[in-house]
């Protein structure tokens, strides 16, 4: 009778600890989806800037081609404040080859999202934070008559 009674006990501890084992892992996994769907979310924010990047910069390229002398355009950007309840900040990033963008959560900077520009830092200067709480985004084009600068500003 003790063996059995100690049976019994074995097999409801193995089922309890399966039960907390599937707990946990079905936690994580929730926790990974999530990351995996304010990462999904930023690199759609970036792509969107990076489209509006190459678009104002060729657009007013143009225009220094055409002879401008000055410019100062600004695009006003929409952006989400949040993505899955999470502000983030957008900055520029660079190496001696090409521009990125970085996108990371404010609260979790180990949450985050690059891509690249594909601009050679030796043709444009580009610079800039934004973040998501900001007052009004924006992607400004400037050019003096010597030097082509894009600034991402709030």
């Amino acid at each position: 009778m003790p063996s059995e009674y100690i049976m019994y006990l074995s097999i409801l501890l193995v089922g309890t600890l399966a039960i907390g084992g599937i707990s946990v892992t079905m936690m994580s996994i929730n926790s990974a989806m999530e990351d995996r769907s304010i990462e999904t979310g930023m690199e759609n924010i970036l792509q969107n800037i990076s489209e509006t990047i190459h678009e104002l910069k060729e657009s007013e390229l143009k225009k220094i081609a055409q002879g401008a002398t000055v410019i100062h355009t600004e695009l006003v950007l929409d952006i989400p404040k949040q993505i899955q309840e999470e502000e983030y900040k957008i900055e520029v990033i660079f190496n001696n080859l090409t521009y990125s963008l970085k996108a990371s959560l404010i609260d979790n900077p180990d949450v985050s999202v690059t891509v690249s520009l594909l601009i050679s830092p030796g043709s444009i200067s580009i610079t800039g934070i934004i973040e998501s709480t900001g007052q009004n985004p924006r992607v400004t084009f400037t050019y003096d008559g010597v030097t082509s600068n894009i600034i991402l500003e709030d």
